[in-house]
């Protein structure tokens, strides 16, 4: 994952990943790192090879499949997102 520096911090960093309602990420150590989406019956449905996108791209990726993003709020000078 080290290789691909923008799909690393999407997954890792506070502030993208962690602030989607729905998204689970499920870390595996050696694996590409893949957006699969799946539907109400488990089934996959699409999968995503996120070492193309840019940090942002994936974002807009996202929102264009219907996740939306939890707010971000302000506490002691922290940044601190809620599920609403």
């Amino acid at each position: 994952m080290n290789q691909l520096p923008e799909a690393r911090r999407f997954i890792k960093e506070p502030g993208h990943a962690d602030t989607n309602v729905g998204l689970k990420v499920n870390f595996i150590p050696h694996h590409n790192p893949d957006l699969v989406f799946f539907n109400q019956h488990g089934e996959e449905m699409e999968r995503l090879d996120l070492g193309r996108y840019s940090t942002q791209q994936i974002h807009d990726l996202l929102v264009s499949k219907g996740f939306k993003r939890k707010e971000a709020k302000k506490y002691r000078g922290e940044i601190r997102t809620c599920s609403g």
